[in-house]
């Protein structure tokens, strides 16, 4: 554990870091995906509709596809602790998900760029890779494990 920690750091647990920014930009989109899909086909600021077709069942269906596995990456991105093995497979998973955006957006388009919410999506997904693959946590032994409950609970004790 030693010269993993700041001098006279606390130990600080992951959360606050920017997977759980991109765990609860994928739980909204998700719940909005799952419960309100139509919201999908509407225009918001600056930002045309992410399909310009007219809303269909089954369009609404694979939206709500789509927010089920978005619901599934939020817990996935918040509670995994990423170390220098699981963050690059994470990372990868990220890049492909921002790589489909970006494709899905583009070939709509004719290879223009029109402000749509699918370059937001892909703006999350390549941010959280890059925090996943170069913000690893130590992978840790079970010795640091032991060393760092003994110091907890040295610290209990004074």
């Amino acid at each position: 554990l030693e010269g993993t920690l700041k001098e006279g750091a606390a130990a600080k647990d992951a959360n606050g870091d920017f997977s759980d920014y991109a765990a609860l930009f994928c739980a909204v989109s998700g719940l909005t995906s799952l419960f309100a899909p139509q919201l999908w086909f509407s225009s918001t600021g600056g930002f045309k509709p992410m399909f310009d077709a007219p809303a269909t069942p089954e369009t609404l269906a694979v939206i709500r596809l789509a927010g089920g596995l978005l619901m599934f990456m939020a817990p996935v991105l918040f509670v995994v602790r990423w170390n220098v093995l699981n963050g690059k497979a994470g990372a990868l998973g990220c890049l492909i998900a921002a790589a489909t955006c970006l494709w899905n957006v583009l070939s709509m388009d004719g290879y223009v760029f029109v402000a749509r919410g699918w370059y937001v999506f892909a703006l999350m997904f390549v941010l959280a890779a890059l925090h996943l693959a170069l913000n690893a946590n130590p992978m840790l032994t079970s010795s640091m494990l032991l060393e760092k409950e003994r110091a907890r609970e040295q610290a209990k004790s004074k």
